[in-house]
Parts: structure tokens; sequence; C-alpha cells
């Protein structure tokens, strides 16, 4: 039964919620380049506690963390609004993990109505500051770039160079922003699940993980990303280009299932999981393999599980 909003536990775990989303802003902040790391577990408080106590202690730590920012940083810009999302994904997370929706359904419900809310609330931004969304969106890109110039200057990196880059990362950039966001989400649904068995509580929609499977009309959908690629529509091989960087991380994901599948079922000690993981982390050979290995698991179904029923 959910507590009241006046009960002690109640309002003294909310507020533990708030500090910790507050703690993670003064991490980002005071350290910003370590602080990037502290960043993807800012969903993490509004999860837990949207899980354990309810969808108000839920909203009222999301709502008073993002007013907290406002107050930090004085002002509603892009980065703000992105701090404000990662709130609103732990938030959503945990209303699709209550409903025992599968891993594959959290994922792209948590996505669309996250990417609704942003969206929204930068349209309404915009429109009150009487600017256009593109407007903001290249200030903000030409700030970025101006901050890299100057640490690849740094770093002996000749203009014509940084230049080239600039203009790869723009070509990339969606597929990256939407690789960096899953990957949080993941991450999130990974440590949620491990505080909650230690709590003795085991969600049946996240307890196997390692038996994620995505559909096999994806492997297709890949094939015929590959294909235009080879079209000479440069919309198109950007769209393309962008959707296979996030269908490769789908496959990681996959690939990664496999690996620990397997080491689940072998038993395998500790130490040689924490050495191939790591491994997998700082070889990009061995990444490459990963997502190879999930790509054709859809046809060759390494771990023999039978398909989902529709």
């Amino acid at each position: 039964m959910p507590l009241s909003l006046t009960h002690p536990i109640f309002i003294k775990e909310t507020f533990i919620g708030i500090s910790l989303c507050i703690l993670i802003f003064a991490a980002v902040f005071a350290f910003p380049f370590l602080g990037v790391f502290a960043l993807l577990f800012l969903p993490l408080p509004v999860l837990f506690y949207r899980l354990k106590l309810g969808r108000n202690s839920g909203g009222i730590i999301m709502a008073v963390s993002f007013f907290v920012l406002l107050l930090m940083t004085r002002e509603l810009a892009f980065d703000v609004l992105y701090f404000g999302s990662l709130l609103i994904t732990g938030f959503f997370l945990g209303e699709c993990i209550e409903r025992h929706l599968d891993i594959q359904r959290t994922m792209i419900f948590t996505v669309i109505l996250v990417a609704g809310a942003a969206f929204t609330a930068f349209a309404l931004y915009t429109g009150l500051q009487g600017k256009t969304m593109g407007g903001v969106l290249s200030d903000y890109l030409t700030r970025y770039f101006s901050m890299t110039a100057e640490i690849y200057s740094g770093m002996g990196i000749e203009q014509d160079q940084i230049q080239q880059l600039n203009s790869a990362f723009m070509v990339i950039l969606p597929g990256m922003f939407m690789v960096s966001y899953m990957t949080t989400i993941w991450l999130n649904l990974l440590i949620i699940r491990t505080l909650l068995q230690r709590k003795g509580i085991t969600l049946k929609s996240i307890e196997h993980l390692n038996h994620c499977r995505t559909p096999d009309v994806l492997v297709w959908v890949v094939i015929g990303l590959g294909l235009a690629l080879m079209l000479p529509v440069d919309a198109l091989k950007m769209i393309s280009i962008n959707s296979l960087i996030v269908l490769m991380l789908v496959y990681f994901f996959q690939g990664i299932a496999v690996v620990s599948f397997f080491f689940q079922k072998k038993k395998t000690p500790m130490a040689l999981k924490v050495f191939c993981y790591s491994l997998i982390a700082v070889q990009l050979y061995v990444l490459i393999m990963v997502i190879g290995l999930g790509f054709f698991d859809n046809w060759i179904n390494f771990r023999k599980i039978a398909p989902a029923k529709e």
C-alpha cells in the first residue's frame, strides 16, 4: 500500500532521492569532464523511489530536482533540458516496469515518451524566448564546436583536420546521441535490477535480460539501410548511417546478452567475467565481434531460445 505524502518514511526517502539528484548536478558542474559519468546515473534516484514509494514520490523527486537545477543554473538552456529529460526518463522507466512491459517495449516507449516531452518543452522554451528551434540548436552547436576546437588546437591538431572532424561529427550526431541515451537507459535498468534483487524483489520483465532477442525483421532493416548507403542521395545516406549506428548498439546489447547467457550457464568465475567484459570495453575488434554475435544470433540462435509468442 503506498505511503501517504505526510508519512515520515515517505518524506525522508523522497528527500534522499532529491539529494542524490542534486549531488549528481553538483558533480557535473564541479567536474565537467568526469561529471559526465555521474550524469549517466541521473535517472536512477527517480526510478528507484518511483518503484519503491510510488508515483507521488517519483514525481516529487523529478519536479523538485528540476526546480533546484534551474536555481543552480539560473537559466533554461539546452543542457538543462537534457538533464530534465534524464529525470523524466527515470519516471517513465518506472511506469513501464510497473506495468511489466518487456525490455524492448520498455526502451521503445521510454524513448518515445521522453522525446515527446523534451520536444514539447523545447518548443515552449523557444516560443517564450521568441527564438526558433533551429536557431537555439545552431547557437548551442557553435559554442560546442568552438570549445572542442580549442581542445583540439591544444592537442596540436591542424585547423583543416578539426574542420573535417566537426563535419563528420555533425553527420553522425543524431545516431551518437541516441546511442548515448539508450546506453544510459540500459545501464540504469541493470543497476535497478541489481538493487531490487538485493532487497528480495524480482521483476519478471527485466529479470532475464540475457534472454532478450530482437525481432527477426530487424536483420532485413539493417541490410536495407546498408544498401541505401550506396545510393547517391545525401539525406538518405545520413539517415541510413545514423540508423545503422543505433541498430549496431541494439545488436551489441543482444551480443552481450548471448555472452552473459553462456557465462551464467557455465557458471563462469567472476574474475573471468570481469576480464572478458573489460576486453570488450577496451578492444574495438572484440566489441565488433560481440555486435556480430548479436546480429547472427537471429539466424543461428546460439542460446536455443524459443521465439516469443505474439
